[in-house]
């Protein structure tokens, strides 16, 4: 049976020279919820998916280390990106499942599933972007970003899957499986940091950036409507 697949995106922004008087901004994103353990359930294409899938919304390494939170720096230009993006159905599961780009930046659609998987992508208003037909292994579709924020990549027929896009005009990175991060280039001054998770809490943070300098931040992010005590 057909499947139709789609993913989420991101923005980021425009580019400037690297000065030796620029900072480092590192840190690690961290959480106390516990990570997604419970596999889901494949209800279509078992032969090729699978009787289940990981559910890889929430990663968490056994030290709270949170993958896949998006951190931005607010008024920082984004490097514009050459090269695509490429996402790909592979296990159907779209991997890398978060990336950033910026808008008008493309983003490259491949499959390395033997089933038909339809990449769906929709704007933060609802509206959908594209809607990308991959019959066949191996085929590579290129399409442009056309909206600004958080892009996402749905599945219409393997509804489990999920995939997002931060197209941002601000300087943005992915945290790593260990919850770490690290933004080069950054001008001194003081800058908010946006965190952005599919599943936890956006968050803002304040930091100071001097030149030359490295500005270390601990990042926590918790369930929506969490109060802390």
């Amino acid at each position: 049976m057909a499947a139709v697949c789609g993913v989420a995106l991101l923005s980021i922004g425009s580019a400037r020279l690297l000065s030796a008087q620029d900072g480092v901004i590192t840190g690690r994103v961290i959480t106390m919820v516990p990570g997604s353990t419970e596999p889901l359930v494949v209800t279509t294409n078992v032969g090729v998916c699978g009787q289940t899938v990981p559910d890889e919304s929430i990663l968490v390494d056994a030290t709270g280390g949170l993958a896949n939170a998006v951190v931005a720096v607010e008024g920082l230009a984004a490097r514009p990106e050459t090269l695509p993006i490429l996402v790909s159905n592979d296990g159907c599961r779209f991997q890398p499942r978060v990336q950033v780009s910026h808008p008008g930046g493309e983003i490259e659609l491949t499959s390395a599933d033997d089933v038909l998987h339809t990449s769906h992508a929709y704007a933060e208003d609802g509206r959908s972007l594209f809607n990308v037909a991959i019959p066949i292994p191996g085929l590579t579709i290129t399409r442009q970003l056309t909206a600004r924020g958080l892009v996402r990549l749905v599945c219409d027929t393997h509804t489990w899957m999920r995939g997002f896009v931060m197209a941002s005009l601000d300087r943005a990175v992915v945290s790593a499986e260990t919850g770490s991060f690290r933004i080069e280039g950054v001008s001194p001054g003081t800058y908010k940091l946006r965190v952005w998770h599919e599943k936890l809490q956006s968050t803002i943070h304040t930091v100071s950036v001097t030149a030359g300098g490295v500005t270390e931040v601990l990042i926590e992010m918790e369930l929506p409507g969490k109060v802390k005590s």
